[in-house]
C-alpha cells in the first residue's frame, strides 16, 4: 500500500524544505549525475539498484565474474550506505537534532574524496563506482519525500509509476491526495523524472566532452548549494516527527 502523508483539512500543511519539489528535482538531478559517472566509467548504476540486480543475474549466467562482483558490490554498498545513514538519522533524532545538513555534508565530503581519487588514478574506477553507490544509499534513505509524498529521489521506477498513475486518475477525478489536483501530483513526479534524465544527460555530456569526473564535481556543487539553502530550514524531514501515514 502506498504510504501517503496525511494532512489535516483544517490546517495548512507546511512541508520542510527538504520535501519541496525543487529539492526533489535537485536531488534527482544529483542522482542522475552520479549514475552518469558510474555507468560511463564502470557500467554499473549508482542509484538504480534494479539495474544492478538484473546485471548480477545476467553476469552470473554469462560467466563474467568481474562484472558480476562489481554489480553485486554496488547493491551491497547501496544497502550499507542506507543502513549507516539510518543509524545516523536515528541517533540525531533521539537527540532532537535535524539530520539534513549532516547527511548532505557527509555526501559532499565522501564525493570529494572519491573525485580526488578519480583524478589521481590511485584506485580503479570500478571500486570508486561502488563507493558512489554507498553515497547514493545515504541520500536515498535520508530524503525520500516530495511535497509530503513518499517517492524516493534515487529510485526511478516508483516515480514513473506514480507519475502515470496520477495522470490517469486526473481523467476521472480532478482532486485526489489531500484534496489537491491529481494533475498537479502527476506534474510533480514527472518533474522529478526530468531531474533524473537531465542529470544523466548532462553528466554524460560533461564527462565525454568537457573532462573526466566533471559530473562528480557538478554533483558536489549541487549538493553544497542544497546544503546552504537547508541551513535556514529548522523543520525535520523525518516522518516520525509529526506526519502520520495511512
Amino acid at each position: 500500500m502506498v504510504e501517503l502523508a496525511a494532512k489535516n483539512s483544517t490546517q495548512t500543511n507546511v512541508f520542510p524544505l527538504m520535501e519541496e519539489r525543487r529539492v526533489g528535482f535537485s536531488l534527482a538531478f544529483c542522482a542522475g549525475l552520479m549514475n552518469a559517472w558510474t555507468f560511463f566509467h564502470a557500467q554499473t548504476f549508482a542509484t538504480v539498484q534494479s539495474g544492478n540486480v538484473i546485471q548480477v543475474g545476467y553476469r552470473l549466467v554469462e560467466g563474467d565474474w568481474i562484472a558480476f562482483w562489481f554489480a553485486f558490490s554496488s547493491v551491497i554498498a547501496f544497502g550499507l550506505g542506507s543502513a549507516v545513514c539510518g543509524v545516523l538519522m536515528t541517533t540525531l533524532i533521539k537527540e532532537g537534532r535535524i539530520f539534513s545538513n549532516i547527511v548532505l555534508w557527509s555526501e559532499c565530503i565522501l564525493l570529494s574524496i572519491i573525485t580526488l581519487l578519480a583524478f589521481t588514478n590511485t584506485i580503479p574506477l570500478a571500486f570508486l563506482a561502488v563507493a558512489i553507490s554507498f553515497v547514493a544509499g545515504m541520500q536515498g534513505n535520508a530524503f525520500h519525500k516530495d511535497h509530503g509524498m513518499l517517492y524516493g529521489n534515487v529510485a526511478v521506477t516508483f516515480v514513473v509509476q506514480m507519475a502515470f498513475n496520477f495522470m490517469a486518475q486526473s481523467f476521472f477525478k480532478k482532486n485526489g491526495i489531500n484534496g489537491e489536483s491529481n494533475l498537479m501530483w502527476a506534474g510533480i513526479f514527472f518533474f522529478v523524472l526530468f531531474g533524473f534524465a537531465i542529470g544523466g544527460a548532462f553528466g554524460f555530456f560533461c564527462d565525454k566532452y568537457i573532462g573526466n569526473n566533471t559530473s562528480l564535481i557538478i554533483t558536489i556543487i549541487s549538493l553544497l548549494l542544497i546544503t546552504l539553502f537547508s541551513r535556514k530550514d529548522k523543520s525535520s524531514p523525518d516522518p516520525r516527527t509529526g506526519a502520520t501515514f495511512v
